[in-house]
């Protein structure tokens, strides 16, 4: 048994995969977790889910070390179980993993269920050389926006674009809301505390419009995305007039800030009605169904920094005329190299993990490992999503990453279909599949 504390890099504990260290295990996270931050609620979801997954790798990789890394990031606490296995059965982590009562495999399963659903986010991947990484994120409660309250602003005249305050920043994120839809706005901006310790944990950029009594007229944010794209949010612009010069300033305070990087693009997801199109071309379009009222029509935006010397990237035979029409037009350099499947092994149980964006009505779906049950499985997501609800529903596949592309028929048969390329957005290219309602 090995413990090391840094407080730059968090608290670790390496212990064997054994039943009878539980408590050790167990009592390391919840006192890591609040040390780190998290309130007594919080550390106890995060630690019982600790809890579950220590138990699974006693069982599927009993007596193996296993490394628990528990690290604070400011607004979140994140605990990392890395193990040398890769053939462990991942497959209740899925959020549609059904739990049948009469079923005694079922039934150890409702756990890990349990497990992946009481944290906020849940990711899996190989580290080369380390094996397995399973990371559970947990973040901090903060006081959400009352939705029947908006501030005011005024038109400016004379203004400064600075990075805001602390105070500016919240007041920000609460002019945000009192001016702009949900599905134009980051989801955190409902939480104006988490706004302050993600900024300081350098989790984005931002600027304001501030005239000299201090009141705020407008603001922008701007955050890395995958290896070489940088992404904005707004610009915003608060009750200012339509000939305003603000939103010009605003993005090209931002570009001079990107130009000092290496990063080669900068990309608009969700743009503003102000988003200043001579700067941007268009990637492609998707939709938002509102609960009530006619669907809502978003185009991406994306503007070339540096000369791209291009890159290799992955493609199913059914994804290429897609994305050889979107390459051409957008005159990006790629060569397309085919998926092909000589026979071997495969895991037999995908995992998809599942992101919720309430505020926007979304649910983001993201392959975490490949497995020959992915059309079945992606189909038991839709049907729970939709049972639930949920009818706005996307799908992130990076093109890096040629296991991630085998996932196109199961896209395609569940009746996905392909909308937006996005440039450099994960490891290499990323493209965005939205279901049809």
């Amino acid at each position: 048994m090995v413990l090391e504390q840094d407080n730059r890099k968090g608290i670790k504990l390496t212990i064997p995969a054994s039943p009878s260290l539980l408590p050790v295990a167990t009592a390391f996270i919840e006192k890591s977790a609040q040390t780190l931050g998290l309130e007594e609620k919080e550390a106890l979801m995060l630690t019982l889910a600790g809890e579950e997954i220590f138990l699974h790798l006693c069982q599927e990789a009993a007596e193996t070390e296993v490394a628990i890394h528990c690290v604070g990031r400011g607004y979140y606490v994140q605990t990392d179980f890395n193990i040398p296995a890769e053939n462990l059965n991942l497959r209740a982590f899925n959020f549609s993993t059904p739990i049948k009562p009469e079923e005694e495999t079922s039934l150890e399963d409702l756990g890990l269920v349990l497990a992946a659903r009481s944290v906020d986010r849940f990711q899996i991947w190989e580290e080369k050389g380390q094996g397995l990484v399973l990371r559970l994120v947990k973040e901090k409660k903060y006081p959400a926006l009352d939705p029947f309250s908006s501030l005011t602003a005024k038109p400016l005249s004379t203004v400064e674009i600075r990075p805001p305050n602390q105070d500016e920043l919240k007041r920000f994120a609460q002019l945000g809301y009192s001016y702009y839809s949900a599905y134009v706005l980051p989801p955190f901006f409902r939480y104006p505390g988490k706004v302050v310790d993600m900024a300081a944990e350098g989790e984005f950029k931002s600027v304001v419009a501030v005239d000299p009594q201090g009141y705020i007229g407008g603001g922008i944010l701007w955050y890395e995305l995958g290896l070489k794209t940088m992404a904005c949010s707004g610009p915003y612009l608060f009750n200012q007039p339509k000939d305003s010069p603000l939103a010009d300033a605003l993005i090209e305070s931002v570009l001079k800030d990107i130009a000092r990087t290496s990063a080669l693009g900068l990309l608009s997801q969700y743009p503003t009605e102000d988003l200043p199109l001579k700067y941007f071309e268009p990637l492609g379009s998707f939709f938002f169904f509102p609960e009530d009222g006619s669907p809502l029509s978003f185009t991406a935006y994306f503007r070339h920094l540096q000369p791209d010397d291009g890159s290799v990237v992955w493609s199913h035979s059914l994804l290429e005329p897609f994305l050889r029409k979107e390459y051409q037009r957008m005159v990006l350099p790629r060569e397309i190299r085919p998926v092909t499947d000589f026979g071997e092994r495969k895991n037999p149980y995908s995992v998809l993990s599942t992101k919720f964006d309430r505020d926007r009505a979304l649910v983001t779906l993201e392959p975490m490992r490949p497995g020959t049950d992915q059309e079945e499985n992606l189909s038991n997501h839709l049907h729970l999503l939709r049972k639930e609800g949920w009818r706005n529903i996307s799908f992130r596949m990076d093109l890096a990453k040629s296991w991630q592309v085998e996932f196109t028929p199961a896209l395609l048969n569940n009746r996905f279909a392909p909308r937006v390329l996005l440039p450099y957005a994960g490891q290499g290219d990323m493209v965005i599949f939205q279901a049809e309602t």
